[in-house]
């Protein structure tokens, strides 16, 4: 029951920090802290209430119990956990135009989605350290369509409402390169983590989610090698960013889909 309310409660603060953002964009104002502060205000509340939910949902004394609803609300919580700590030092916030209608959404799954399966807490520990690369990846991702908007709107002197609230470019593409960053550290970690933790690393079951985990990770060690060898930027540094992602996506949402076919429920 307490959980169930705090998602519910957490969803609508999270549509109401959407909502503000949305006007706030329209009217470009934006970048006044008077109306900053309401928006990570709100944000910060709901995430609270996503926190509750969550741990509620997630651990029992003995293990962690996974579902593919509680892994999704997980990765929106981290998501905007990540979107208000990048605000201490930068006025970022305009990426929750995508994080935040995202997380009102997942924080209600486990309440609805999923069969619920315990694991020990040492699978449980690479489980969560996936989900965190999946989740600043993510973030890296959303900051990589904002960016590349931005650019090609400058480069055709259309900007729009959304295009003028966003940082200058340097800071944007900066910023797109740390998340790229510290995502590809917990990525690979997480790799190296499920080959020490999960016997059979390779077998049947999990081959989808292995193969297109490392497919996403090569193509973020060749984006980040261009970047810093040959100065890699731009259109270039947001199209490998998203492809890298929805590499991602693929292992861990079109896993979960083909196990749920081919494993019959008992």
């Amino acid at each position: 029951m307490i959980s169930s309310l705090s998602a519910l409660m957490a969803s609508l603060l999270y549509l109401m920090s959407t909502y503000y953002l949305m006007r706030c964009i329209r009217n470009t104002q934006i970048s006044s802290e008077s109306l900053r502060r309401p928006i990570l205000g709100v944000a910060t509340f709901a995430l609270v209430l996503h926190t509750i939910s969550l741990t509620l949902t997630l651990f029992t004394p003995e293990s962690m119990i996974f579902s593919f609803g509680n892994g999704l609300s997980l990765i929106g919580w981290i998501g905007v956990f990540a979107l208000l700590m990048i605000n201490l030092n930068k006025n970022t916030e305009t990426l929750g135009i995508f994080i935040f209608p995202l997380a009102a959404l997942v924080t209600l799954l486990p309440q609805l989605v999923g069969e619920l399966r315990p694991i020990d807490y040492s699978l449980g520990f690479h489980v969560v350290i996936s989900i965190f690369a999946y989740s600043v990846l993510g973030l890296a991702t959303a900051q990589a369509v904002l960016f590349s908007a931005q650019e090609r709107r400058f480069q055709q002197r259309n900007l729009s409402n959304l295009i003028r609230a966003l940082p200058p470019l340097q800071v944007m593409e900066k910023t797109l390169i740390q998340l790229v960053v510290l995502g590809y550290i917990i990525l690979t970690f997480a790799i190296f983590s499920g080959a020490y933790f999960i016997e059979n690393f390779f077998s049947q079951n999990i081959a989808h989610k292995t193969f297109f985990s490392i497919l996403a990770w090569l193509t973020y060690s060749l984006f980040l090698w261009g970047h810093f060898q040959f100065g890699w930027r731009g259109q270039k540094a947001a199209q490998y960013t998203i492809w890298a992602y929805g590499l991602l996506v693929i292992s861990y949402i079109g896993t979960q889909g083909i196990l749920m076919i081919l494993s019959p429920s008992t």
